[in-house]
C-alpha cells in the first residue's frame, strides 16, 4: 500500500507499516507547501498565534521531528474532525 495524500485544508497520509512508509518517503519540503493554509486558523479561545496542524497518518522521521519541534501534531492514524492545535491553549479544533 502506497502513501496518499489528499489536501482539503489538511493533509491525511495513509497508514502503511514502517517498512511500506519509508519506501515511499515524503519530501519534507512537499510537506511544508502543503501544510500551509490559505486561510489563517482561529484558536476558539480567539487568537491566531501558536496554532498548528494536524497530521494524520503513519509519520515519517521527518513528520517526528517536525513535531518535536512543535511545526505540527501527529493526529495519529484515525481521522478526526480536528485539523489545528493550539499550542497555548492545548486543544484541537
Amino acid at each position: 500500500m502506497k502513501n496518499v495524500i489528499i489536501v482539503f485544508g489538511f493533509i491525511i497520509v495513509g497508514c502503511t507499516s514502517p517498512i511500506e512508509a519509508n519506501s515511499n518517503n515524503i519530501e519534507p519540503d512537499l510537506i511544508e507547501d502543503l501544510t500551509q493554509e490559505l486561510v489563517e486558523p482561529i484558536c476558539p479561545q480567539n487568537h491566531k498565534d501558536s496554532i498548528i496542524p494536524i497530521i494524520y497518518g503513519y509519520p515519517s522521521e521527518a513528520l517526528f521531528a517536525r513535531s518535536d519541534s512543535g511545526l505540527v501534531a501527529l493526529g495519529g492514524c484515525e481521522l478526526a474532525d480536528e485539523n489545528y492545535f493550539c499550542k497555548i491553549h492545548q486543544i484541537s479544533f
